[in-house]
This record gives structure tokens, C-alpha cells and sequence, in this order.
């Protein structure tokens, strides 16, 4: 059964080669508009980044059962040396693809058990891998080879959900979607500071979910509940806020993700509206990419965002199963 399963996949895998159908270009502002963002490809499957893997490779895991997860509903997300990590709250495992060596990784067990609901993900400058759990109620910390290391906040965080990671200061930001805060540790686990209360006043929150970071040290956290997005500098204190509660581009029905660009742009995913939105520090719109739909360039209810040094972006397109790859025109083009 083997051999035959091994002959199917040389068969496909020259067969496949020529049929590959060349990417399309898409790009917001369309023309005549000068482009500032690009939809450059998509990740739906293992497979799109392992393609290059030699075939003896392919036959090996064949031979020994090598199982595959797959993606299921890709959710929080984070960048880091060439690598993409995923968290997927269906398949209950952290993805790491390897974008230069083609190679993917899981984490997909936590000593003696599982994940129960990865919600986000980070890594610090050593390497060491921090996901929240919100239904197990802590972050678990793995170091670089994978291997499990501890755990951070068990016995007081009640969901944690988004993180962000300041790896100048060694700090770690925990949103606590329940208890309507954030909490900052050190690398070691160490409770520093809390921010924030439950309520509706700048630096109150309503559901606090995802939350970044950016080259500054300031941290935006995306404050769910209450429509809008708050801004605070390294040590906690509140600078700004903007947004507002409606239905329509430009104001926010159910924000979740975030992430800033190298220009300082702020890009927020919003379920609802199946589009991620452009603004700047200022809290003005720049820009509106994607609606709801299964194509390329559109989105079901995305979750997480994150951006890399060199401005690509990675949206976790969670109902339709895969993560969007995209990039930010520095200037234009």
C-alpha cells in the first residue's frame, strides 16, 4: 500500500509543477491610485510552505506516518527571524513556519497534555516562546528547541488572551480579556504592573483582546468592547485613544487585531466588518483592505495581524482557514 501511495505522490508532484496557475496582483488602492498595500500570497495548508522540500523528503514522511496538521482556524500571530508563528484555536496547536528553510514546526503539547484555546503568541529575543491559554488560564513558555519551560500567572489570570513582547525593556504584556486589564511581567515571570480597569474612561477597558507593541515601546491595545483603541507609552501610562461603534469603513464593530507598520501605521482586523483598516496615530482612516468573501485579497472574520521588520503582513483569515500575506508599499509604488 506504501509503494503505491509512494508512486501517486511522484506522479502528482510532476504533474502539479506544470500546473501551477501564476498569482494574481492585487493591490489597494486600486488604479489609477498609487499602491500601497499588495496581496503577495496565501497559507491554507503545510504543504504551501514546505513545497520545496526535496522529494526524498516527502517519500520519508510518507514511509514513516509522519502526521500533518493542518489549518483550522488560524488566530493570533507573531513574527520573528524569518519565522511565522500561529496560533489555531481549532486545531488547539501553535504553527511555525520556517519561511526560509521551508520547514514547519507545532507545539501541540504542554508536558503531559494539550492546549485547551492557544489565543496568541510571542517570542522574546533569546528565542523563548510564550502562548496564552485562555480557558487553561495561563501563558506557557517554551524555550527555543521547543521544549517546554513553565508557565506565567497560573492562579490569577482569569483569559488571558493577547500578549505583546517589548524585547528592549524584557518585558511581556498579558491582556486579560475577564478582568479587563493588562499585566506586565519580566522574561522570568515576574509580576511588574497592571494597567487599565474595567470600565469606559481613558485607561479602562470593556474586553481588552490583542495587543502590540511598537519600535517606540509604546503598546496599543485593542479594547474590544468599548470600540476603540488605546494607546499607552512603555511604563503604562495612557497617551491616546481613537474609534468609534458603527457598521460602516471607518468605525470599528468588533476590533480584534493589531499591528504597526515601520511608518507608524496602525492596522486593526475587524471581524465583523471582514476588512482590515488602516489608520494613523491620529486615529484618521488611510485605508480600508479587503470584505468579507473566500477569494484573495478577501476575509471571514480575521483575527490576529502581525508585521515584519521588512513590512510584510500576515492576517490569520480565520474562517476560511488560512493566513493572507501581504505588504506594505513603503512610498508606493
Amino acid at each position: 500500500m506504501r509503494f503505491i501511495l509512494i508512486i501517486f505522490l511522484f506522479i502528482f508532484s510532476v504533474n502539479y509543477s506544470f500546473s501551477e496557475e501564476k498569482e494574481e496582483k492585487i493591490v489597494w488602492p486600486p488604479p489609477p491610485d498609487k499602491a500601497k498595500i499588495q496581496w503577495i500570497k496565501t497559507i491554507d495548508k503545510v504543504e504551501d510552505i514546505e513545497s520545496e522540500r526535496g522529494f526524498f523528503r516527502k517519500i520519508l514522511d510518507v514511509i514513516v506516518g509522519k502526521e500533518k496538521k493542518q489549518l483550522v482556524k488560524p488566530f493570533g500571530s507573531f513574527f520573528f527571524k524569518n519565522k511565522l508563528y500561529i496560533t489555531d484555536t481549532g486545531a488547539n496547536v501553535v504553527f511555525i513556519f520556517d519561511l526560509k528553510n521551508k520547514r514547519v514546526d507545532y507545539i501541540d503539547e504542554i508536558k503531559d497534555y494539550g492546549f485547551s484555546s492557544p489565543i496568541d503568541v510571542v517570542v522574546d529575543r533569546f528565542g523563548n516562546i510564550y502562548v496564552s491559554d485562555s480557558v487553561l488560564g495561563s501563558v506557557f513558555v517554551f524555550d527555543k528547541d521547543l521544549k517546554y519551560k513553565g508557565k506565567i500567572g497560573s492562579g490569577f489570570l482569569q483569559r488571558p488572551t493577547g500578549l505583546a513582547i517589548n524585547n528592549k525593556e524584557n518585558r511581556l504584556y498579558v491582556s486579560d480579556t475577564v478582568a479587563g486589564k493588562i499585566y506586565v511581567f519580566d522574561l522570568k515571570g515576574k509580576l511588574l504592573q497592571q494597567i487599565g480597569k474595567i470600565g469606559q474612561g481613558d485607561g479602562e477597558f470593556n474586553k481588552p483582546t490583542f495587543i502590540t507593541v511598537d519600535k517606540n515601546g509604546d503598546l496599543y491595545v485593542v479594547d474590544t468592547m468599548n470600540t476603540r483603541i488605546q494607546i499607552f507609552n512603555k511604563d503604562g501610562k495612557f497617551i491616546t485613544k481613537f474609534g468609534e461603534r458603527g457598521t460602516v469603513i471607518g468605525t470599528f464593530a468588533n476590533p480584534r487585531g493589531i499591528a504597526v507598520d515601520s511608518d507608524g501605521n496602525i492596522y486593526v482586523t475587524d471581524t465583523l466588518l471582514s476588512a482590515v483598516q488602516i489608520f494613523n496615530r491620529k486615529g484618521q482612516l488611510l485605508l480600508v483592505v479587503g470584505h468579507y468573501g473566500t477569494r484573495n485579497g478577501e476575509f471571514a472574520f480575521p483575527a490576529d495581524i502581525t508585521i515584519s521588520s521588512k513590512d510584510y503582513i500576515f492576517v490569520s483569515d480565520s474562517y476560511n482557514m488560512r493566513v493572507q500575506v501581504l505588504r506594505y508599499l513603503k512610498g508606493g509604488k
